[in-house]
């Protein structure tokens, strides 16, 4: 597996696509130290866990009821026979501690360029490999998911994110491979586009940035975000790195998602997609019981505990 693999969309600037959403809410809120609206805990884990091809690193990891997200090439395509024990080895592993599974798919963001075509092209490829090659998995990760480039407008970007998925979904259908669907997106779209474009029982990434950038858009994500993609039954991820225990914490009690993950991996710019942030295991990932860690604060707030 890369050490560094493509995750994020194409950086935004977040603020200038408020609309009625204020910005000046969001970061007054945040300057306040106010970073939710949040009455109940996440439902779960959405783990980004490209943490290799060997089953046991996967050991005692995943919390029972997780969706964890595989990536054994950028994709399933290209594996030798023995990556492909190994991974089959790696899903079966996940799956008996009760998380499911999701394969990697890149979709090239709005096919501007011809790697980005390329990667667009081989999506029916791609679910066949993990349906075929790897045995099936319980749903796939749709990365790059927007109809997104700087040079677009909000406007565009809009408008062609429902086309592109409602083709990626033709072809999700074409290759017999069902189960969940997670876009990433990145961001939520101007006025929420993005989530508007997914369809009930889908699921997207609500956000995905280091922990300062959350902080300035909480009361907007946690609050007419997340509010958008319940009325139309659509089920919200957080992704957040270059965050501290402390800032774990904060955000697990904040977050309105549906799905979470923190990570304590930092984004490195001199890498290529900002280096291996995805690649291990949070530092204070921990367990269920051991006070503070990542896992036992979730478990905490759901029980309706502190954390």
């Amino acid at each position: 597996m890369k050490q560094a693999t493509r995750l994020t969309a194409r950086p935004t600037t977040l603020f200038n696509t408020f609309s009625r959403l204020s910005a000046v809410v969001a970061l007054a809120g945040a300057a306040a130290g106010v970073a939710t609206t949040a009455t109940a805990a996440p439902t779960g884990f959405g783990l980004i866990a490209y943490w290799g091809e060997t089953a046991s690193t996967y050991g005692g990891q995943v919390p029972s009821g997780s969706y964890v997200v595989i990536n054994p090439n950028s994709g399933a395509q290209g594996l030798s026979a023995s990556q492909i024990t190994n991974w089959k080895a790696v899903i079966a592993n996940i799956r008996a501690q009760g998380g499911k599974v999701l394969g990697y798919v890149p979709t090239g963001y709005d096919r501007n360029t011809a790697d980005e075509l390329t990667r667009y092209n081989a999506i029916p490829t791609e679910l066949s490999a993990y349906k075929n090659t790897l045995g099936g998995v319980d749903g796939f990760f749709f990365d790059e998911a927007a109809h997104d480039d700087a040079a677009l407008t909000d406007a565009q970007k809009c408008s062609g994110t429902p086309t592109k998925w409602a083709n990626v979904r033709s072809m999700v259908s074409g290759s017999g491979a069902g189960g969940i669907k997670v876009w990433n997106a990145g961001w939520p779209g101007a006025s929420g586009c993005f989530v508007s474009a997914a369809q009930s029982g889908e699921h997207i990434v609500m956000y995905e940035a280091a922990y300062a950038d959350y902080l300035n858009g909480a009361s907007w994500l946690n609050g007419d975000v997340q509010n958008l993609a319940t009325s139309l039954n659509v089920k919200t991820w957080l992704l957040i790195h270059s965050a501290t225990q402390a800032q774990m914490q904060a955000t697990l009690k904040g977050t309105t998602a549906n799905y979470v993950y923190v990570t304590s991996m930092t984004y490195n710019p001199s890498l290529p997609w900002g280096g291996p942030i995805w690649n291990y295991t949070p530092t204070y990932w921990g367990n269920d019981t051991t006070s503070g860690t990542e896992r036992w604060c979730l478990k905490s707030l759901k029980s309706g505990g502190n954390c």
